[in-house]
């Protein structure tokens, strides 16, 4: 069974901003983190847990759509999904390694014999983070002490990736409707009552089936967009109302379409601003000026993303497209 057309296929392929929702988004979450590691207020309109949802919603949407545009290769889907996060995520763990190692207040005998600096480098690899997100004696006078804090959702993503061709595999035996419609229905009637990180599998599958029935989501856009506005302002059925609004924006923003024609690199940003912000508290910039520091962590970490793209994320995709 055929779950995306051409007529889909070709709809979907219309300029869009994703580029620049990756970039609002990324942006939003070192404010985010920023606001956190230096112990001030938040006061950014998107809130770090927003920015989860849409970030999820989008790989939803956008990975989904990459797999049946592939004709389901799950051979080639691996490949792909491999090539664009692991390499550059195990860069970053190492990165953080020596970053650690250059702080920390232990001897080079002490620090690289430790069993936390080991149990470290393995629980992460393996995106078991919250085994041990902190290198022995580092960042210890800092508020949060953590290495890398952001990286807890990269195991969400791996799952999510690994979701997706068993979930196309059964709609294309009994149709995408009898597996969209009770899973999308179960996420709206479960929300409020599951942890947050199981929430943000709901919005994974909002964007999945916000892709899957596009067309209808062009079709009956006037009437979804509004009833998706008054929905998520009263928190209801934000499940299915965040994606609607999110994917709305992504085609019907036109302005913001030409950050397609530049090379993205938010999933550097991602990676590397935590322990850059970590970096600048430890050595007192943050306490010396706010906005320095801020600006420091915008274009380190821009340096260090940019680098990350075109030596190591850029390269692989290529070989692999």
């Amino acid at each position: 069974m055929d779950l995306l057309n051409e007529n889909i296929k070709y709809e979907i392929r219309k300029d869009n901003c994703f580029d620049f929702l990756r970039y609002l988004f990324a942006f939003s979450l070192i404010l985010a983190h920023f606001c956190t590691l230096t112990g001030i207020e938040q006061f950014w309109f998107i809130t770090g847990s927003m920015r989860v949802k849409a970030f999820f919603t989008i790989t939803g949407f956008l990975v989904t759509y990459s797999f049946l545009r592939r004709d389901c290769d799950i051979s080639s889907y691996a490949k792909k999904r491999f090539a664009r996060i692991i390499p550059a995520y195990i860069i970053t763990i190492i990165f953080c390694m020596l970053l650690g190692y250059w702080v920390t207040s232990l001897s080079t005998k002490d620090f690289w014999s430790s069993e936390q600096t080991w149990k470290y480098f393995f629980s992460n690899i393996l995106m078991l983070n919250w085994l041990e997100p902190e290198l022995p004696n580092t960042f210890q006078c800092n508020l949060w002490p953590q290495m890398d804090g952001s990286l807890w959702s990269m195991k969400q993503e791996v799952l999510f990736y690994i979701i997706v061709p068993f979930l196309t595999y059964f709609m294309q035996k009994v149709g995408k409707k009898w597996i969209c419609i009770p899973l999308i229905t179960l996420c709206i009637t479960t929300y409020p009552f599951i942890n947050v990180q199981t929430q943000y599998f709901t919005f994974f599958i909002g964007g999945m089936t916000t892709m899957l029935f596009f067309d209808v989501f062009n079709k009956y856009f006037r009437f979804l967009f509004p009833l998706s506005i008054i929905a998520f302002f009263f928190s209801m059925f934000e499940t299915l109302a965040f994606p609607i609004l999110l994917i709305a924006v992504a085609y019907n923003c036109k302005p913001l379409n030409f950050f397609r024609k530049y090379d993205n690199i938010t999933y550097g940003l991602y990676l590397y601003h935590f322990p850059i912000i970590q970096l600048l508290i430890h050595y007192g910039v943050a306490e010396y000026n706010l906005f320095l520091c801020f600006i420091l962590t915008i274009i380190v970490t821009s340096i260090l993303a940019t680098i990350s793209w075109f030596y190591i994320e850029k390269p692989l995709m290529k070989k692999c497209a």
